[in-house]
Parts: structure tokens; C-alpha cells; sequence
């Protein structure tokens, strides 16, 4: 399969041809060569991902793809040196979000002239549009045929007790069965506990209680807080910290590339399980007869959010919650993020607090079971601590 991507039309092909000149051309004196390694323009490329990828539960995949390729492009114009890291991240962003999303092309265009309006010309220049741009065909090679969009992969299951069906079909079925972006062992689940266990009815009756709607004022409160996009809800709060706290480009390179492959990867291992176990969601213990005789359907009763349309186990939500803590966690140590959800701006003092919140919003948002969201938190926080190795 031939690669094709539309590169931007004042980065002409002779300005890429200097600039793959003075990447192996010695490295050249003087100060206009010199560039100081600001993080700021990361974060602008940060923004720039959240806003053109589309909020899928595969959105972390493609963020992954530009943060890794950002990250090479960095450390690899640090290493050859006389290069600017600003033109470097601006180029390898670009070009990867183009390639995967072109009809952003042209703000994505005028978002890489903005950037290089910075950069003085010349040869370091050159050289960070010409890194910048091959580490982004690098990664874009990598991933042809990877299963993406497999349109063959259709979840189906026949009706039955503790089985999840929907007359929608299950979104982006395929993301379990990608190529991974991360290596290493899945992580090891029992799946999710059996129908009639005690474990199950104790989930059953917290989910029954407290994620019914008119429940409770408060829980439905936090429940609908974090009922907003998940990547964008964290992805914002830790540019904001980034621009109070600033880092160094290549640190804060690091960091995002760690958090985008522990979090694509993490997704995938949770859809894997989504569609091979296809367990269904509280609602439908709660409203129908599961066999068991110490449980009763309790016709009528309705969750305080609106279903997503996709197995219960494991939580997804959980999963990019756990997956963004511990990433950060593991770079940043346990700190304070304001975040914005649906209705007031909250802060949490540390991402642990962040973590019991969004973990109890899904069971009061009655759309998750407890052992759901334990699991999720099991393989975010596994996946995460082993990309920061």
C-alpha cells in the first residue's frame, strides 16, 4: 500500500531537500542555530490532536500516534543537534494527524504556519521540518494494515442471561483486535464475576440503590460531571497544569508519549474483553430475571446516565482514568488537576481523589458494575506503569 499525504503547500520540496542536506551535513556554529527547548509548542500540538481526532473509546490510539511520533522527532533532532525541536514537533504533528484526518487539512495547515512563523529561517529550521516530517512517515509506515477499521469484526450474540445485546451496534468493534501499540503481556482478568455469586449481587444491589435516577441529588451530580469525553475532560486539565508547571520539551514529549501508549493499549486490551465476554449491563440484571432466586426484577428501573452502546465489562471510562493517573502519576507524582466537566469546575488535590470520583460516577451513574470498573483500574494502572519503565 502506498503511503500518500498532503504536505503543506509553503513547506516546498526544496526547503525539505535543504533540510534533509543539514541533517547529514556537519553541524554548523552560531547562534541562530541555538533554540531554546520551550514545551510550549508540545502543548499547542497537544491541543491541536484533541481537537481533530474524533471522540471514539479508539481516540487514545490516534493521539498515541502523534505523541510518539512528536517524541522521536524530538529526541532524534536533540541527538543530531543545529536543529530546531520547535519545527521538528510542529512537522511530525502535522503530518500525522493529516494523514489520518484530512479534512482538517486546512486548519492543520494554518496551525504549522503559526508554528514555524517562530522558527527563524535556515538550516536548523530545515532540519526539524525535514526530522519532524520523516519521523511521521516512519510511524505512518508502521501502522498500515494494522487492523483498524476492520469492517468484518461485528460483535453478535443470541439473547440470554448476563449476555449484552443492543439493537445498536457495538462501537469500533475492531479496536480490540488491532495491532498493539505497546508491548508486553495482557493483563491477566478472571472476567467478571458470575451471575448468582455473592460478589454479583452485592454490585447488583449497589447499582440498583445508588444509580437508579432520582436516587440521589449528589451522586448523580458527580455521576454526570465525568459523563463528558474522557480524553479531552483529563487531556485539558494536564495542559493546563503543563502551562503553570512548565517542563522541558523533551520531559513533556516523554510524558505524553508514555500516557497515549499506555492508554491505546490499555483500550484495547478492555475491548478485547468487551467483545469476547459481551456481559451485560446493570439495567438488564436489574430489570429481568437472571435465574437467581435471592434477586427479583425490578421492572422499570432506570440508570442515571443513558447507556453507552457497548458491554459493561470492563468499564472503558475506568480504564482511561486509571491508565491517565497512573501515567501522570508516574511522571509528575500525585498532583492537584482543576478539572472541567459537566457543571462546576472541580479540583482535586490529588489524582487519587481524581480516581475515586470518576470510579464511583459510573456505579452511581448506574451504568457500571463495582467489579467492572475494579478490573478497568487493574489493567490502566498495569499498562501504565509498565510504558513508564
Amino acid at each position: 500500500m502506498k503511503i500518500t499525504r498532503r504536505r503543506l503547500a509553503g513547506i516546498t520540496a526544496t526547503a525539505v531537500a535543504a533540510g534533509l542536506a543539514a541533517v547529514t551535513a556537519p553541524p554548523t556554529s552560531g547562534a541562530a542555530a541555538q533554540e531554546p527547548g520551550s514545551a510550549e509548542i508540545a502543548l499547542v500540538w497537544q491541543g491541536a490532536a484533541l481537537a481533530t481526532v474524533p471522540f471514539t473509546p479508539a481516540q487514545a490510539l490516534y493521539l498515541s500516534f502523534t505523541s510518539t511520533a512528536v517524541d522521536r522527532a524530538v529526541h532524534t533532532s536533540v541527538k543530531r543537534g543545529h536543529s530546531s525541536e520547535t519545527a521538528a514537533v510542529a512537522q511530525a504533528a502535522h503530518d500525522v494527524l493529516v494523514e489520518y484526518f484530512p479534512a482538517s487539512l486546512g486548519i492543520l495547515d494554518a496551525t504549522l504556519v503559526e508554528s514555524l512563523a517562530g522558527v527563524p529561517d535556515g538550516p536548523a529550521k530545515a532540519r526539524g521540518v525535514a526530522i519532524g516530517a520523516a519521523e511521521a512517515d516512519a510511524l505512518i509506515e508502521s501502522r498500515v494494515g494494522d487492523g483498524r477499521d476492520d469492517s468484518s469484526i461485528v460483535y453478535s450474540a443470541e439473547p440470554a442471561i448476563g449476555v449484552w445485546t443492543d439493537a445498536r451496534p457495538m462501537a469500533v468493534a475492531w479496536y480490540g483486535f488491532v495491532d498493539r501499540v505497546l508491548g508486553g503481556r495482557p493483563v491477566a482478568l478472571n472476567g467478571p464475576d458470575p451471575i448468582g455469586s455473592a460478589a454479583y449481587r452485592k454490585d447488583l444491589a449497589e447499582v440498583q440503590a445508588d444509580g437508579r435516577a432520582g436516587a440521589d441529588a449528589d451522586k448523580a451530580a458527580t455521576a454526570n460531571f465525568f459523563n463528558v469525553p474522557a480524553f479531552a475532560l483529563y487531556r485539558n486539565a494536564l495542559i493546563a497544569h503543563l502551562r503553570e508547571h512548565p517542563l522541558s520539551l523533551a520531559v513533556t514529549t516523554d510524558l505524553f508519549a508514555d500516557l497515549d501508549r499506555a492508554t491505546a493499549e490499555a483500550m484495547r486490551q478492555t475491548w478485547r474483553h468487551k467483545f469476547v465476554n459481551g456481559f451485560w449491563r446493570p439495567v438488564a440484571g436489574i430489570t429481568s430475571d437472571d435465574g437467581d432466586p435471592l434477586t427479583e426484577p425490578v421492572p422499570g428501573w432506570t440508570s442515571v446516565l443513558p447507556l453507552p452502546p457497548y458491554p459493561d465489562w470492563p468499564s472503558g471510562h475506568g480504564t482511561i482514568t486509571s491508565a491517565f493517573a497512573e501515567s501522570v502519576r508516574c511522571h509528575l507524582s500525585d498532583i492537584a488537576l482543576t478539572l472541567n466537566g459537566s457543571g462546576t469546575p472541580r479540583t482535586y488535590t490529588s489524582l487519587t481523589t481524581l480516581e475515586h470520583d470518576a470510579f464511583m460516577s459510573r456505579i452511581w451513574g448506574g451504568i457500571h458494575f463495582r467489579d467492572a470498573m475494579e478490573d478497568a483500574y487493574m489493567i490502566g494502572h498495569a499498562v501504565a506503569k509498565r510504558a513508564c519503565r
